[in-house]
C-alpha cells in the first residue's frame, strides 16, 4: 500500500520535472534542480530513470504522441496534458517493469487532478491509441 502511494507520488512529481523542463526548453535535468532535495535515494533513482529516458528519447516519444492525436503537433496540446502523456509513453515504450494498463491509468489519474474536466478523457484516448500502437 505505501509503494504504491509513493510510485503515485513519484509519477506526479516526474510529471512535474518533465512540465518544468518543457518550460525551461532543456531537456538536461542534470542542469536544473528539478528533482526535490527531500525524494528517497528510491524515488531519485525511478524519476531519473525516467527522465534519463525523455532526454535520451524525446524525438521519438513526442512522435508516438502524435501520431496517436491525429498528427497533431505536440505544441498544440497543453502543456500539464504533453507532460502527462509523455511520461506515460516513456513507461510504456520504454520501462517494462510498468505494465501499460497502470501507466494509463495513473496517467488518467493525474489528468484529472491536474486538467480540466475533458484532460483526463484525451490523456486515457490518446494513450489507448500508443497501447495498441505499441502491442501491434
Amino acid at each position: 500500500e505505501r509503494e504504491l502511494m509513493d510510485r503515485e507520488l513519484i509519477r506526479e512529481q516526474t510529471m512535474q520535472m518533465i512540465f518544468q523542463m518543457d518550460i525551461n526548453g532543456s531537456w538536461d535535468y542534470e542542469t536544473q534542480s528539478v528533482i526535490p532535495e527531500n525524494a528517497a535515494a528510491i524515488d531519485k533513482k525511478q524519476a531519473i530513470r525516467t527522465l534519463e529516458i525523455i532526454r535520451d528519447h524525446i524525438e521519438d516519444i513526442d512522435a508516438i504522441i502524435s501520431e496517436s492525436t491525429d498528427k497533431w503537433a505536440t505544441g498544440r496540446i497543453a502543456k500539464t496534458e504533453l507532460a502527462i502523456l509523455r511520461n506515460a509513453v516513456a513507461e510504456m515504450k520504454y520501462i517494462d517493469e510498468i505494465p501499460n494498463g497502470v501507466a494509463i491509468n495513473e496517467a488518467v489519474n493525474l489528468a484529472k487532478k491536474y486538467g480540466d474536466e475533458r484532460s483526463y478523457a484525451f490523456v486515457n484516448s490518446v494513450l489507448r491509441k500508443v497501447n495498441t500502437a505499441l502491442e501491434g
